[in-house]
């Protein structure tokens, strides 16, 4: 216990008590690094999905990928779109946070991990639904993840490009 209160101290946490973090420096990082947790929780999770739809893919009778291509394209044009505003306006939230550093947990906003959770369990329900057809989560899987993957490497882009901006 003493070795891990001076490792807090160290740390610049005097305040530390045993295993626990007091909650004012709990995790705190500056807000730019915000926008970089953002794009590796978006780019990690669009990756995921975007190996399911190819893995899915790769079981697809080859008659069906002239259907299958556009579909995943027009999918992932939508989400796109829909995750550039979502993008500017998670990136503008974050800037205006009111201190210079922040809880990791600020990364998303209680909307935000709503929507996660929604959409976390409207994908687990959809593979035990019984009817859908391997095909789909072929197109839509590649589509989502690949929009997915895209606001990820922007939200590490924005973190690239202000990372040496004290914000």
């Amino acid at each position: 216990m003493a070795a891990i209160a001076a490792a807090g101290r160290a740390f610049g946490n005097p305040a530390m008590n045993g295993y626990l973090w007091d909650g004012s420096n709990m995790c705190k990082v500056r807000k730019i690094h915000l926008l970089a947790v953002n794009g590796l929780l978006w780019t990690a999770i669009g990756t995921k999905i975007a190996v399911t739809g190819v893995v899915n893919y790769l079981k697809a009778p080859l008659e069906k990928l002239g259907w299958m291509i556009p579909l995943s394209l027009l999918v992932f044009a939508a989400f796109y779109m829909m995750f550039t505003g979502i993008v500017r306006k998670y990136s503008e939230r974050i800037h205006a946070l009111p201190g210079p550093k922040e809880p990791i947990y600020m990364t998303f906003s209680l909307k935000g991990y709503l929507i996660i959770a929604f959409m976390i369990s409207l994908g687990i329900t959809l593979k035990y639904v019984p009817g859908i057809p391997q095909s789909f989560f072929a197109w839509f899987y590649l589509g989502l993840g690949a929009g997915l993957l895209s606001a990820g490497i922007r939200f590490l882009i924005r973190w690239w490009k202000g990372r040496g901006i004290t914000v």
